[in-house]
């Protein structure tokens, strides 16, 4: 499977706690993630939430996602539009949570690319291309492909689950 998307960039600085993401005050008070979304960065870029679109990408100059494993975090980015974060490094916990709610998560250097500027992903090949530049990565293994394409780690595996029910009913039928 090779996921291409057209994405439009989004830049953010500094080492980015998932209390800068999504402060810890909404963690509780909301269960709905596009209430949350409207709170995303409001403490570190103020204003930042509403400018964001279906489709972004999210381009850090540092380490993102650090602090805590709230999976909220990752909720409420995706609820806002974001589907890819590129930083050249990741919160270990954070990382995970995006592959496992179906976001993609790259390590690599991206600050070639421009706030707003659109580009285009290739997942599935390691690389983002934009109108003057290639950066490339390592493709994740098909295993992280096919997890998000299933919608993240619990729709991946009750997607296996199934598959595996239909296989031994099929094999039951035959008996």
């Amino acid at each position: 499977m090779t996921e291409i998307l057209n994405v439009r960039t989004r830049r953010i600085s500094g080492v980015i706690s998932t209390d800068d993401i999504i402060p810890g005050r909404y963690k509780h008070m909301h269960t709905d993630t596009s209430k949350l979304a409207q709170h995303v960065f409001e403490n570190r870029f103020p204003g930042l939430a509403a400018t964001f679109h279906a489709s972004d990408l999210i381009v850090a100059d540092d380490t993102f996602g650090i602090g805590s494993s709230r999976e909220q975090a990752v909720s409420s980015l995706l609820a806002a539009g974001v589907t890819v974060i590129v930083a050249p490094r990741f919160g270990r916990i954070f990382f995970r949570n995006c592959w496992n709610l179906g976001m993609f998560a790259i390590e690599a250097d991206a600050l070639r690319f421009a706030e707003g500027e659109n580009i285009v992903v290739n997942i599935g090949d390691g690389n983002l291309i934009g109108a003057d530049t290639v950066v490339n990565f390592t493709p994740p293994p098909k295993r992280m492909l096919d997890m998000v394409a299933a919608g993240g780690l619990i729709p991946s595996v009750l997607r296996r689950i199934n598959k595996q029910l239909l296989q031994r009913k099929g094999s039951t039928n035959h008996v």
